[in-house]
């Protein structure tokens, strides 16, 4: 007897047993809920005939097993479904070629096979193609002659019902809210047992999805998402997420409702992949992290190995769906707008790839996979990767504050220092990030440890604020640098301040830290201005004593930023002497084009000029900042900008660098 006989013919005596005055044909979307299946009994036979069931419905039986020619595709949640579905598909009706393909070697690419499906349809006969979704490894021909497109999502709780019924010979009286939710196919077969009993497969589904989305496959130290401190929106966000996860498992909110993908970005060591694990684990979904330099390392390296690691990771969340894809690091996806025609030649095709590949999950309705991507350099992002649609909302992570950052040292704490009083630790850590409050705690462990005893809060303060080796000469003006960087990012209305210190870091000397003034666009005076903040620092180095390599250095220095900003003046924005666009880095701009270099050179003097006249006129305030900075070592937004208020007159900069 054939599997759809088998299933009509349990349909039926279903609906004569419960009263029902209907056939069975006029209710097929029961079928595999009633789970005929009769001579299925290994679950890695059923499984794929109650999916391929339930995704074809009764009007797509009909055409199966309808007569004359069909061009069929399906496309199933993972690699290892195929030739399982394949077995399906030739139980339900004849085909003259059925085609598996999951992009395994070069021959298994659109370009190859179209005239053997164009010679099977053009005399009446039927061809079927199976792949992963998107059906990229299908013939093209297949995919655009398709009579029928059959899509198999992640198992549903009657799709498991009924497998449960035709392994065990006995129904499953209740199952929980998507028990297979996340689970492969593998996991849901080892879990549905011969000669077992409902209840006991039941009991090992949950406790597959409770391995994978627990705490052990996420590690012992991730903290629920209530737990977190200073993420702002990115957790407000985050919080949503999960309430909507909770709604759809309680049937009130269909999926395709959700907010479910996003960008994440920051400065380094603000905790994007924390966060992220951390939504995983109160949302109860499991996690699957790829990066740009993983699909490189994981494959040939070639550009058919790339996207073939790509999919692979694509088609690994969509197998476990619902589940996070979290993609880190994304600005190593180039931006095709700055691409030179070398890379652009070879880039393009993996770029499109990917978008098409994102747009299979993020724009299908039926889709449950979550994708979430991170980057420290949102402005080197391709615009169509976070457009809407794809991963968009982009939602900025700004350093913790002095409460959040007390609130994430107790959080790594633990059990140390129970009852301590963090607010003053916090305030001199103020404008670090969680990853040097991780780094501050297990070097206080590590020093308690080495004393043979408990840490104390003094262990603590030793690692954020160091004893002070620098000279009384050498704090000075390192606090007169930071001052000055504070009164003129107020003077000129670039940013409000939120903290200054000049507590000794490993990473810095000192910080000033500030958000900027929200601008709809920047006009290039108010370009320059945040140039001329920058150059503010060696600025009062140069008046109160002599520059130094205090404003430059690494990536991320004060003069780093100040001829970046004047570089993208010139490249990306038109505001020089040119309406051309030259994006690109600085350093690649600069050293490739003498005239611009010289451009560059000439406005960074001017700047530096005007620089200079700022902080001679507002000195008084300057140093009344930096006494009270070498006091203090830190100090908040409130008293620097109680400090600055205090002498009148606010100068405004005209373009040759003079006061008016």
């Amino acid at each position: 007897m054939s599997l759809i006989d088998s299933a009509r013919r349990v349909a039926a005596q279903d609906a004569l047993h419960n009263g029902e005055d209907r056939h069975p044909a006029d209710d097929f979307d029961t079928v595999y809920v009633q789970a005929g299946l009769t001579g299925c009994q290994d679950a890695r036979d059923a499984l794929p005939a109650a999916a391929l069931l339930d995704a074809l419905g009764p009007a797509g039986l009909r055409r199966i097993q309808g007569n004359g020619g069909l061009a069929l595709v399906v496309e199933v949640p993972a690699p290892d479904w195929g030739a399982r579905i394949e077995l399906a598909l030739l139980d339900l009706g004849p085909f003259a070629q059925v085609m598996v393909r999951n992009g395994a070697s070069r021959s298994e690419r659109p370009t190859e096979g179209n005239s053997n499906v164009s010679a099977v349809l053009s005399r009446g006969a039927r061809i079927a193609g199976i792949s992963p979704a998107p059906a990229r490894y299908l013939p093209a021909t297949l995919v655009q002659a398709a009579d029928l497109v059959v899509r198999i999502r992640a198992p549903s709780n009657r799709v498991i019902s009924s497998v449960i019924r035709a392994v065990t010979g006995k129904r499953a009286r209740r199952l929980p809210p998507s028990v297979a939710a996340g689970l492969s196919f593998d996991d849901i077969t080892a879990a549905i047992r011969m000669g077992t009993t409902p209840a006991s497969c039941i009991a090992r589904l949950q406790a597959a999805a409770r391995a994978l989305a627990g705490d052990d496959a996420l590690g012992d130290d991730v903290p629920d998402l209530a737990t977190l401190n200073g993420y702002g929106a990115a957790l407000e966000w985050a919080q949503a997420l999960v309430r909507d996860l909770d709604e759809w498992r309680a049937g009130r909110l269909e999926f395709s409702q959700i907010s479910k993908n996003c960008t994440l970005y920051s400065d380094p060591g603000l905790g994007k992949s924390s966060l992220i694990r951390s939504i995983a684990k109160t949302a109860k979904v499991p996690l699957v992290s790829a990066s740009v330099s993983e699909l490189f390392t994981s494959s040939t390296g070639h550009l058919d190995g790339v996207l073939k690691a790509w999919d692979a990771k694509l088609a690994q969340a969509s197998a476990i769906a619902p589940s996070i894809l979290f993609l880190d690091e994304i600005d190593s996806i180039p931006n095709r707008a700055t691409m030179d025609n070398r890379a652009r030649d070879w880039w393009s095709p993996v770029v499109n790839g990917i978008l098409a590949s994102l747009d299979s999950t993020t724009s299908d309705i039926t889709s449950r996979v979550i994708v979430i991507g991170a980057t420290n350099h949102v402005n080197l992002l391709d615009a169509a990767l976070i457009r809407p649609g794809r991963l968009y909302p982009v939602i900025r992570i700004e350093r913790p504050d002095t409460a959040a950052l007390a609130g994430i040292m107790r959080q790594h704490l633990g059990i140390d220092l129970p009852g301590a009083d963090l607010s003053g630790v916090a305030q001199l850590g103020a404008g670090s990030t969680g990853a040097e409050v991780t780094s501050w705690i297990k070097g206080a462990r590590s020093l308690a440890r080495a004393e043979g005893r408990r840490m104390v809060l003094a262990d603590l303060v030793a690692q954020v604020a160091p004893a002070e080796t620098r000279t009384p000469a050498e704090i000075r003006a390192i606090a007169c640098h930071e001052a000055a960087h504070c009164v003129c990012a107020v003077r000129l209305h670039v940013a409000t301040m939120t903290t200054v210190t000049i507590a000794d870091r490993r990473s810095s000397e000192g910080a000033a830290r500030g958000i900027m003034t929200p601008r709809a666009f920047l006009t290039r005076s108010q370009l320059e201005h945040v140039a001329v903040v920058a150059l503010a620092g060696r600025a009062m180095d140069a008046l109160v004593g002599a520059p130094h390599t205090g404003a430059g250095g690494a990536r991320g220095s004060d003069l780093d930023r100040a001829t970046g900003i004047v570089v993208s003046l010139h490249t990306e924005y038109g505001l020089g002497d040119h309406l051309a666009y030259r994006g690109g880095h600085a350093e690649d701009a600069l050293r490739t084009d003498p005239a611009l270099r010289r451009t560059v050179e000439a406005d960074l003097m001017r700047l530096y000029a005007q620089a200079c006249d700022l902080v001679r006129e507002n000195r008084p305030t300057i140093e009344a900042l930096a006494d009270r900075l070498v006091e203090a070592r830190v100090l908040s937004g409130d008293e620097i900008a109680a400090i600055v208020a205090r002498p009148a007159g606010k100068p405004r900069l005209t373009r040759r660098g003079r006061h008016a």
